[in-house]
Formats: structure tokens, sequence, C-alpha cells
């Protein structure tokens, strides 16, 4: 499988490493929830029984010279039900994007991330491509003030995705003061978004940065906002991106109230 010293002598990413950055579950935490899920449906007593994180990276980086403990080994064949746990812990070196079932061959070339987007392949192999795709339409929240009177503006946002960058175009909020905005973000591991705004309006001088962290299931991002605003030349507040209104508002209300993400 590895080395004594954990390296793969091939050099190559290990195909358990290659099936969760499919599934965007390659960060600790996303993994650790989607694994006490499967694991709870297996066997009640196997709930919440996750590897430790530091258990889950060396897992990754080839260290392991013997499978996994059992249990382990039985979640991990549930996640992934179309390999054997040795071949996830042996060396891919096929594409990154598209990984086929044991037995099948690919012999064109696989879309890249940059264009690609969720899709499932009809037939036998029933291979799912699981590929980061925001476009579409969203809605925003984001901490604000005028004449220093805190509130919580929220408007619909468009977004369009060309590779890793998102162009966002948004509508103006209906209280006073708002205005409608261009920005850009960029997609930095399939868990982080960071980017700028800038108003559309002659009027109105406001522009700055944004930082948002991006949720596993691609539902909703969070994080911070940082420019100038009719209130001042550098102010910041808690901002929120998602799929419904609903949820823009209850998160970015939790992160004002709790005053952390």
């Amino acid at each position: 499988m590895t080395s004594d010293n954990g390296v793969n002598e091939t050099g190559a990413a290990l195909l358990l490493k290659v099936l969760l950055k499919q599934r965007h579950l390659q960060v600790y935490s996303a993994f650790a929830r989607e694994y006490n899920k499967v694991a709870a449906k297996i066997d009640r007593e196997l709930t919440n029984t996750s590897p430790s994180k530091a258990q889950f990276y060396r897992w990754l980086s080839g260290e392991l010279t013997k499978l996994p403990y059992s249990h382990h080994c039985r979640v991990l064949e549930a996640m992934f039900p179309d390999w054997g746990v040795e071949q996830l812990f042996q060396p891919y070196r096929g594409s990154l994007n598209v990984v086929p079932k044991p037995g099948t061959t690919v012999s064109t070339p696989t879309p890249s991330p940059a264009t690609s987007t969720p899709a499932r392949q009809t037939g036998t192999s029933d291979v799912v491509n699981h590929e980061l795709d925001l476009s579409g339409d969203w809605w925003c929240a984001w901490q604000t003030s005028k004449d220093d009177v805190p509130r919580i503006d929220t408007h619909a946002l468009r977004v369009d995705q060309q590779g890793e960058r998102l162009h966002l175009s948004a509508d103006r909020a209906p209280a006073e003061g708002s205005y409608r905005w261009h920005g850009e973000l960029r997609i930095w591991d399939n868990e982080a978004l960071l980017g700028w705004y800038r108003s559309t309006e002659g009027a109105v001088r406001s522009k700055g940065t944004m930082y948002l962290a991006l949720h596993p299931h691609g539902e909703h991002a969070w994080g911070r906002w940082t420019g100038m605003s009719y209130d001042g030349l550098v102010v910041t507040g808690w901002g929120v991106i998602a799929r419904t209104e609903d949820l823009a508002h209850k998160v970015v209300q939790h992160l004002v109230d709790t005053g952390k993400s």
C-alpha cells in the first residue's frame, strides 16, 4: 500500500483522497459529518465513531502501513460502495475529475472543474460527477448601518460561475440608502470565497472586500465584508449569501447576535 515511511512510492494521491475531493469532503469537519451519518445507518453502535482529525489527515497523507480498524473499514465501504477498502488506500493514477468504477475505463478526456456541472451518467456504471456549481439565483443578507443606526439588508443576488470565479450582480435592498452592486469571488479549495464588490450607481462610492466560508453542501456561505460605506471610510460587518432569503437572514442574524461564526 505505502512505503514504511508512509509515502506512496508512485507519488500519486490515494483513491480515498480523490473521491473525497470529488464530493467536497476533503475538509475534516465535512468528512466527519458524512461519516457519522453513514455510520448511524449501518449500526447504531457506530454512531459518532468518526476518526480523530489527526487520524483523518494521516489517512489522506498515505502514512498508514496497514488498513484502519475494522469499524472504520465498514463505514468507508458504505460511503464508497463501488470500492473495496484496500482500493481506497491505493494510489490512483487516473483523472482527478472523474473516477470510474472498478472494471471500467475512461477513453475520452473528462470535463475540467472549470466547465463541468453536477451530472449523473446513465447506464450500468451510473457514475456521479460531484462538481461544484454555484451559478443561479441567491440571496444576500448584510449587517450594515445608515446614520449609525444598525440594520440587516436582505436582497436578491445573481451568481454566474466561470470556472473558479463567481461574477455577482446584486439588486437593491428595499431599505433607504441601499444600492445595486457588482462583485467577484474566487473559490479556494472548495471551502472559501475571496473577492470584492463595488456600487454600480454613480452617486454611491461604496466598495470593499469579502471573505466567506463556504458550507460543504454549497447551500450558503458566511463571513465578513470590509470597505467604504455611507457611515465611514473603513467599516465592516457580517455577511451571508444563501440559496433562500430565509436562510440568508437566519444565518446573518445568528452571526450578529452571537458575534462569532
